[in-house]
C-alpha cells in the first residue's frame, strides 16, 4: 500500500513507523525543517519530505498522485481539512483519513470536504468510556 502521511509529529511519525515497518510504501510530509532532518535519521523504512502539505507542489513531490491512502495528521484542523479536500478533489486519492484535534470541527470532517474517515481522539475515548463504564 502506498501512504503519504502529512505532520510528523507524534501521531503521524509513530503512525509512519509503524506502516514503514509492515513493508508499506510511506512518504511522511513535515513542514518544520529541524524536525525533518531528526525523522529522516529516525526512520529509516520511510521516505521524509520538508515541505508544507497544504501546498500541491509540495504534495507532487511526495508522489500523492499515487497514493492509496492519504492521512492529514497534523494538529491543525484547518491543515488536515485542506490536505484531504487537495487529495480528494485534485489528486482523486482512495481514502483519506484526518486528525480532528478540535471536538467543535468534527462537524466539518466530511466526504464533503474530502475526508473519508474522521479520527478524533476525544470522541474515540468518550464512546469507549460510555461502553465500558456503567450507567
Amino acid at each position: 500500500m502506498r501512504v503519504v502521511i502529512v505532520g510528523g509529529g507524534k501521531v503521524g511519525s509513530n503512525l509512519a513507523l509503524m506502516m514503514g515497518r509492515e513493508g508499506h510504501d510511506v512518504t511522511l510530509v513535515e513542514i518544520d525543517r529541524d524536525k525533518c532532518t531528526v525523522l529522516g535519521e529516525n526512520l529509516s523504512d520511510v521516505r521524509v519530505m520538508c515541505g508544507d502539505g497544504d501546498e500541491p507542489t509540495v504534495l507532487e513531490a511526495a508522489d500523492i498522485r499515487a497514493a492509496d491512502v492519504v492521512v492529514a495528521a497534523t494538529g491543525d484542523d484547518e491543515d488536515n481539512l485542506v490536505v484531504c479536500l487537495l487529495a480528494k478533489a485534485e489528486y482523486e486519492t482512495g481514502l483519506t483519513m484526518a486528525r480532528v484535534s478540535n471536538p467543535k470541527n468534527e462537524w466539518l470532517f466530511t466526504p464533503l470536504f474530502g475526508v473519508d474517515v474522521p479520527v478524533s481522539q476525544t470522541s474515540m475515548i468518550a464512546s469507549l468510556l460510555r461502553e465500558h463504564v456503567p450507567g
